[in-house]
Order: C-alpha cells, then structure tokens, then sequence
C-alpha cells in the first residue's frame, strides 16, 4: 500500500471515532436529565420488562402543553420506551400481544390514552412506523391529587388482574392485561 492511502485511511479511522466519542457523549448528557429505568412483572406465567428514560416534570405542564394531547408521544424521553413480553398477554377481550420486543408509543388525550405496540424498535424514540402497529389499546385516565416528579412507567395488580401503569404529573394511566 501507498503512503497516500495509508494517510487516507488513518484519516477516515480518525474523523469515525471522533464521530463516535460525540455522539456518546450527546447520549451521556442527555441521559443526565433524563435517566434510563426499568419496569418489571413477574408471575408464575409471565415476564415482562420496560426499559424507558424518565423525563422531569420540572415545574412545566405535561399533558395537553410539553405532552400535546392527540398527538403521537413516544411515551418517554430519548430512545424508545421498549416492553418485552415473554409470553402472549391480551389488552380487553380480544387485543393480543404475542410475545416478542416492542416499542411502547401513547397518544394522550384529556380523559383516556391510546396505548400502541409496535414491532419496529427504531434508533430514536421520535421514529415511528405506524404501519407496524400491532396492538393499540384505549387505557383509562385517573387524576392524581400528588405530582409525580418523574415520568414513571411500573406494574400493580387489582384482585389478580395485572396491570401497566404510567404517570407523571397530575396523570395515572392504567392498561390491564391477561396472561394466555
């Protein structure tokens, strides 16, 4: 090989890891303000893990302002909001999940959500292909009387009937689910 090529080729090594190192650095900061958390249930039948980042509140008005309702959110900040289902679970009668990786997409609204599944996990939490949808489900709304500071997603059960749960601010929405 040539000095010229060598040269080149040492260059484009180069300009590749600054690139890298940047753009690891963007996420480092980023994750500052908005950390990465997870959210497990764990039954005799089933696993499931939310891996999603945990925006602030930060004195700002979520819903229907920062969060515009009827509009697509991808339920998070950073990256998507992604659910792992180790087993196929049911939203209502009929809205099956088969087990499998998903990203978690909501569109709020003033008094219920619609909650996505959606097969394409993309880079980047603003990425959507709707095309891929595989479950949407309407999840109802409670008010809370408390502000929950940071967006929090988790799992609670009511008389044995699990649930995903996501608040934040003044906002609880619950989305039951069954195990096949």
């Amino acid at each position: 090989m040539s000095k010229r090529v060598i040269y080149i080729v040492g260059v484009v090594i180069i300009a590749l890891l600054a690139i890298i190192a940047v753009q690891q650095y963007m996420l480092y900061q980023t994750k500052q303000y908005s950390p990465e958390s997870t959210a497990q249930y764990t039954s005799s039948d089933v696993n499931i893990k939310v891996t999603y980042s945990r925006p602030s509140k930060k004195g700002r008005e979520i819903f229907g302002d920062l969060v515009p309702f009827g509009k697509r959110w991808r339920t998070g900040a950073n990256e998507p909001t992604v659910i792992e289902v180790s087993r196929d679970i049911v939203f209502g009668e009929d809205q099956r999940l088969p087990a499998g990786k998903y990203s978690l997409i909501t569109i709020p609204d003033a008094s219920s959500w619609t909650v996505i599944f959606n097969s394409q996990i993309p880079d980047w939490g603003t990425d959507y292909f709707p095309e891929s949808d595989i479950v949407n489900v309407t999840a109802r709304l409670e008010n809370l009387p408390d502000v929950v500071e940071l967006f929090t997603i988790d799992f609670t059960e009511d008389n044995g009937t699990p649930a995903l749960i996501l608040a934040w601010d003044h906002t609880k929405v619950t989305v039951p689910f069954s195990v096949l």
